[in-house]
């Protein structure tokens, strides 16, 4: 059950972070709904905000934590991470200053389309300021990557959350009387303070920091490692910078329509998933655990976790956008769009999040060339599809979602067929049949809900609780082994506090 306390840690900070992200993305809604201001802003926090998911969320980890995990035990923690430290800061300032005198170029070649509109000008300026943020991001997810190994979860999940209420704040007070610039600035003092808050905690564990630039063995094996393994995760946000590209060759707010909806479904993604894999990634990275058990149950949780929450994505995405986003300049068209493209991107979450997972197995064994590699098939069909759908078949905004949800069969594909580590599929099966028939009955419950005359709000307050518990019972009374433990393992606590 290690695996599980681990995932539910990082899940309660993830979901407190990403509901602060969502009170972000209203108040940006707010503000400036989707027009040429939140196209610039959200092009040029693309780039920085990438390379956060691509370091805190996996890429750094996938290299950094199976090499700290054994220094650790060896009691040579604090002469390896001042190397990793030395050079991981001259790696992050010599990315950050090619980011800044690089903007225009960089933003043309993200959204093309925008070239010749003041979209492009203004997404340039923001840019040259955003890149900063990559400094802090780095620093930020090599502090994750040393908590997560120590088993702290919810600080470093948590972390985004601070920036994400930093950002509301400044937003609050300055985005009336100053507008663009309180998103610059929004950025710039939370990602500082998301740094900061994970310093108690550091000093807590006593981890000690110091400068080396000492490029021994040691040191190589986590650049050979680190390198693929950036590259698989950059390659996984490239999906993002293919809706960015396309979408600039649409009309003006597809890619703000994008961005909104987006984010909504990284919320489950995020929350289940990267939970999950990181804590995979921690327990594999240790000897004498049992991998098929482990990845059996990994890949459990995941499905039990993400089909209902697909479900409830796809069939609530309009009363979802409505409430987070519908108010000031976010009007009734950008609703239609917004939510269109969330019930698109649902239908994909459960295989990328098998994808997500089955990664891990791979990088706990020191191999990230596979992940890289399925994630570069995934990226490819995803360009072909998305091209084919908006422009083709002239779907325009909801084709582009629609090439990603399609794409998520080929990375789990590709690593399912490398994976050398045999899940125990009939107890997968069983599990699977009892999440699609109690998944069934919380959507039946969902979708007469969603029929009544109750406003969005009230539908997602009701739906979304209710739903939940519909499915958790149905679990319970299909006797679904794992929801059977976590019912036991809470009525334990009430008994003994």
């Amino acid at each position: 059950m290690k695996l599980v306390r681990f995932a539910l840690n990082f899940a309660l900070g993830t979901v407190l972070s990403r509901i602060l992200g969502f009170v972000r993305d209203a108040t940006v809604a707010y503000y400036f709904g989707a027009s040429h201001i939140s196209d610039a802003f959200f092009i040029a926090f693309r780039i920085p905000n990438s390379f956060r998911r691509l370091l805190g969320e996996g890429g750094f980890n996938a290299a950094f934590v199976p090499l700290y995990a054994k220094a650790l035990e060896r009691g040579e923690e604090r002469e390896f991470l001042s190397k990793v430290l030395g050079l991981y800061l001259l790696a992050n300032l010599a990315f950050t200053f090619l980011g800044v005198v690089l903007s225009e170029e960089i933003v043309s070649l993200i959204a093309p389309g925008i070239r010749d509109v003041e979209t492009f000008s203004l997404a340039v300026f923001m840019a040259r300021f955003l890149f900063l943020y990559l400094l802090l991001v780095g620093v930020n997810a090599l502090f994750m990557g040393i908590l997560n190994v120590r088993g702290r979860f919810f600080v470093p999940a948590f972390s985004q959350g601070v920036f994400n209420g930093v950002f509301v704040v400044v937003l609050l007070l300055f985005a009336e009387p100053y507008g663009y610039p309180s998103l610059i600035a929004g950025v710039l003092l939370g990602g500082l303070l998301q740094v900061l808050v994970n310093v108690p905690l550091l000093l807590k564990e006593r981890v000690s920091l110091s400068l080396s630039l000492n490029l021994d063995e040691e040191v190589k094996t986590l650049l050979r490692r680190l390198i693929p393994a950036l590259g698989g995760f950059g390659v996984n946000q490239l999906s993002l910078f293919i809706d960015t590209f396309l979408a600039s060759f649409l009309r003006t707010g597809a890619i703000s329509y994008l961005y909104y909806a987006n984010r909504l479904y990284q919320l489950p993604f995020g929350v289940v998933s990267v939970g999950v894999a990181n804590s995979l990634l921690s327990i594999l990275s240790r000897s004498s655990v049992s991998r098929r058990r482990e990845l059996t149950e990994a890949l459990r949780l995941v499905f039990l976790l993400t089909l209902p929450a697909s479900a409830g994505l796809f069939l609530l995405s309009e009363d979802i956008v409505m409430v987070v986003y519908r108010r000031g300049s976010f009007g009734d068209e950008d609703v239609f769009f917004s939510s269109g493209a969330l019930s698109i991107y649902s239908l994909g979450l459960v295989l990328f999040s098998f994808q997500k997972v089955l990664s891990a197995v791979f990088f706990s064994e020191g191999d990230t060339k596979t992940p890289v590699k399925a994630s570069l098939l995934a990226v490819l069909s995803e360009g072909v599809l998305a091209s084919f759908f908006a422009f083709l078949l002239k779907m325009g905004v909801f084709g582009l979602p629609m090439g990603t949800a399609l794409s998520s069969f080929v990375g789990f594909a590709y690593l399912l067929f490398k994976v050398d580590v045999s899940p125990d599929w009939r107890s997968l099966l069983k599990s699977s049949l009892k999440g699609f028939l109690a998944t069934t009955l919380m959507g039946a419950l969902v979708f007469f809900l969603k029929r009544s005359e109750l406003e969005p709000l009230m539908v997602v307050l009701t739906a979304v609780p209710l739903g939940t518990l519909a499915y958790f019972l149905s679990l319970v009374a299909l006797r679904e082994e794992l929801s059977l433990r976590l019912l036991k393992g809470f009525v334990e606590k009430l008994r003994n506090p």
